[in-house]
């Protein structure tokens, strides 16, 4: 008696990369490729194209979106993934993994005509909170076979046919796991399966394969040469093998579902992290947070009224397409072939970028000419921050300015020299760096330990090399230590006292380092193991921060030649672990060492601590490196820091509060203003400040513009896993506030006194609110009263 057997299959493809390599069509090619496979096997399967594809599709090739519409609408093919520009997220920061998934929603929604339900990427997709933001914005159903391509990703493999996958705040999402069944895109990958003992002793045996349909002669994974390996998958006897979509398959096998809550410390996203100086992960945060600023500062602006700082009350298509740029960026093909497709990345990120920074530059302008003050720091943050402008150190409000006065001025730094050490002072904050070797050897009153702090290393030849000093000088408040190898390159290490907080701020900057050979523990790298009794590491992941061990043994392949037909080669990589924006060493005593980071995200456990990642040189890019080097880093001993501020922290390092003298002061606006913050719960923040138009609402009957025009609203993220009862606080009259989901839709309405909304927090809870504010309506013209400027200006007799 023949075993019921499940199938399903992904086709993956994407506008990014792919399209700017072989041009117009790729994404129609692939869909009919998809069709001929299914019409030969009778298989149903599942397409993930990113989102930006699906726009470019509707504009581009309105005839194989319609043949997509018609697949999906009589169940052969099903939608999955959809995020915008699918990334590694794990790489990139919490409010760009939001909008990922939601501008990918919509796009399909709005193109399409259905919403995914299901969450399937073929490249690495994982991070603690993912699955609470799928749950959030409608996906019921997930995948966690990544395939192998140019990175080798690891999730614990699962002989269950399905698991309820559980994230860092208890929400589980039924999910195909990685396991033995599963397929790549050769067909050589069918007959090492129809063997395997899990066919008989599965209680539902799944089959899950990535594809990466294209009918071309110069590419290796096309229907013809797979349909000969189905059918005969088809003939084997005992099997009866039924075909369904992914969610269709976890409908049926979801009975036999486990819970598994993986951590960090159980994957391996397999890439070559910090390559080129990580400047595509460094730009990308940098633009990200430039948008979230100009964000926050507009919705900030609108609730002034008019005069705005330019056409409307807020501008919407300016922000979004700087956003849309930003999330194709991010796309896994930037990120692991750089040097393949990058320079067309890099272009789009430039332009999201300057829309962006022209709307930040001229709101904050705006916002100083509001006030009667001569130079105004503006903070597009959603708490009260210190900051020092002018030698003087200043409170700004949350999401808000003040007008700069005789504030208290920052006590100045000192330096004493000797023939062995340059000590920097602050009061009773001190750095003090060893001439000799070129490196820190306490900061404040912790000792950094036998290595010192901003030493280097890499691998050149397969001879590890070692930096040594140069010279080490005074500029001024700052030592600048110049660090040179035997090949004569050199890098020049900045020691400076923090203005803001008791820390040191480093930064590595060379315009050429020597080329580092071509794999991960090769990497330039600086060690920080400090003399602490380490007992716990902590790391931020997207709007996570979480204990990780970061120990572990995992495979990297890389190519030996030509990247697509030269013989591939492994490394193994030791004890690796990623920090998104920082990692803290703390002892049992709650005393710790923060290293915040503007875009180094790559480290390896040492004894106790970590070699930070600087620079690796990635063969997949074969012989294009960057050898350009400009990292920062904020080096914080403390004690006691809870994991919210940490993660403001953060924040502050890379995002500055922005000064400006207006040239004509005079408005009517206060000299001290907020525009809201968060009360009563000190583990939670305010992440993203926004608004939004009916088009974000297209296909969605509960979003918030259904109700509202331009309703703003405002991310809230639980950090500390404890919970609890927040009040917003708003400047102005909120006449009705609403918990929603991340898409905007309306869910429950929240409780409102006196502009102040209470709103309870589960631990680890992201959430968003949406605010009807009434001073932020916008405020139309009377410009009919102004119709004689132009209504009779052209009749003007010319000259005779």
């Amino acid at each position: 008696m023949s075993r019921p057997v499940w199938y399903t299959f992904g086709n993956h493809f994407h506008w990014v990369d792919m399209q700017w390599l072989w041009g117009y069509g790729v994404l129609g090619a692939s869909i009919r490729d998809m069709l001929a496979f299914t019409a030969a096997t009778g298989a149903r399967g599942n397409l993930n194209f990113d989102g930006v594809g699906y726009e470019r599709m509707a504009a581009e090739e309105p005839e194989a979106l319609a043949l997509l519409r018609q697949a999906v609408a009589d169940g052969s093919v099903e939608i999955v993934g959809a995020s915008y520009g699918q990334p590694y997220p794990l790489f990139h920061h919490g409010e760009s993994a939001v909008r990922q998934l939601t501008y990918g929603i919509r796009a399909v929604q709005r193109l399409v005509g259905v919403r995914p339900v299901s969450f399937w990427e073929e490249e690495f997709s994982f991070y603690p909170q993912l699955p609470q933001l799928l749950a959030d914005t409608g996906y019921r159903y997930a995948s966690l076979f990544f395939q192998w391509t140019w990175h080798t990703p690891h999730v614990p493999v699962e002989d269950a046919p399905a698991i309820w996958w559980e994230g860092l705040d208890g929400t589980r999402i039924l999910s195909t796991p990685r396991g033995p069944l599963n397929l790549h895109q050769w067909p050589e990958d069918f007959a090492a399966l129809q063997a395997h003992p899990l066919l008989a002793d599965s209680p539902a045996p799944v089959i899950q394969q990535w594809l990466e349909l294209l009918p071309s002669a110069d590419w290796m994974c096309r229907s013809e040469l797979l349909v000969d390996g189905m059918k005969e998958l088809l003939s084997t006897p005992g099997l009866d093998v039924r075909f369904g979509t992914l969610s269709e398959v976890l409908d049926a096998v979801g009975e036999h579902a486990p819970v598994r809550a993986y951590t960090m410390d159980d994957v391996f996203h397999g890439m070559s992290l910090g390559k080129n100086g990580d400047r595509g992960h460094r730009r990308s945060r940098e633009t990200e947070q430039t948008l979230l600023s100009a964000e926050s500062l507009s919705v900030l602006a609108s609730r002034l009224g008019r005069p705005y700082p330019h056409w409307d009350v807020y501008p919407v298509w300016e922000l979004e397409e700087g956003w849309r740029e930003l999330l194709a960026f991010q796309h896994h093909d930037n990120d692991e072939c750089e040097g393949l497709c990058g320079h067309v990345g890099y272009a789009g990120l430039e332009r999201g970028h300057t829309l962006a920074r022209a709307v930040l530059d001229r709101t904050v302008a705006h916002l100083a000419g509001r006030t009667s003050g001569r130079t105004v720091v503006v903070n597009p943050l959603g708490w009260e921050r210190s900051a020092v402008v002018d030698g003087h150190r200043v409170t700004v409000p949350a999401l808000g300015w003040t007008v700069l006065s005789d504030g208290q001025a920052v006590a100045p730094v000192t330096a004493v020299e000797s023939a062995d050490t340059v000590t920097l002072r602050r009061g009773d904050f001190a750095v003090t760096v060893d001439r000799r070797r070129g490196v820190l050897t306490r900061i404040g009153s912790l000792d950094c330990g036998p290595s010192g702090i901003g030493g280097l290393r890499c691998e050149r030849d397969g001879v590890e090399v070692s930096y040594t000093p140069v010279a080490v000088s005074l500029d001024g408040d700052r030592v600048v230590i110049r660090l040179g190898s035997l090949a004569g390159d050199e890098i020049k290490l900045t020691v400076a006292l923090a203005p803001e907080v008791d820390a040191v701020d480093l930064s590595f900057d060379s315009d050429a380092i020597a080329t580092p050979d071509g794999r991960h523990h090769a990497s330039l790298m600086t060690l920080v193991e400090p003399d602490l009794d380490v007992r716990t590491v902590l790391h931020d992941t997207p709007y996570a921060v979480t204990p990780i061990t970061g120990r572990g043994r995992y495979p990297r392949k890389y190519p030996t030649g030509d990247w697509m037909t030269s013989p591939q080669a492994f490394e193994e990589i030791v004890d690796p672990f990623t920090g998104l924006q920082l990692v803290d060493l703390l002892d049992d005593e709650g005393n710790g060492l923060l290293w915040l980071h503007d875009g180094s995200q790559g480290f390896l456990r040492a004894t106790t601590g970590f070699w930070n990642v600087l620079s690796m040189r990635d063969p997949w890019d074969e012989d294009q490196f960057s050898a350009e080097l400009h990292a920062r880093v904020r080096v914080l001993p403390h004690h006691g820091l809870d994991a919210a501020t940490r993660w403001r922290l953060a924040q502050e390092f890379t995002r500055p509060v922005f000064v400006a003298r207006p040239e004509r002061p005079g408005g009517d606006q206060p000299d001290s203003y907020s525009l809201l913050r968060l009360d009563g719960l000190p583990g939670a923040a305010v992440t993203a400040v926004y608004r939004e138009t009916g088009y974000a609402g297209t296909g969605l009957t509960d979003h918030a513009t259904a109700t509202l025009d331009r309703p703003v609203l405002v991310r809230l993220v639980e950090f500390a896993g404890v919970g609890g009862s927040a009040d917003l606080v708003v400047d102005g009259t909120v006449t009705g506030a609403w918990r929603a989901s991340t898409l905007g839709e309306l869910r429950e309405e929240l409780p409102v006194v006196a502009s102040r909304v209470t709103v309870a927090l589960r631990p680890f809870e992201i959430t968003t609110v949406v605010l009807d504010l009434v001073e932020a309506a916008k405020q139309s013209r009377d410009l009919d009263a102004h119709r004689e400027v132009w209504a009779t200006v052209h009749r003007t007799e010319e000259p005779s």
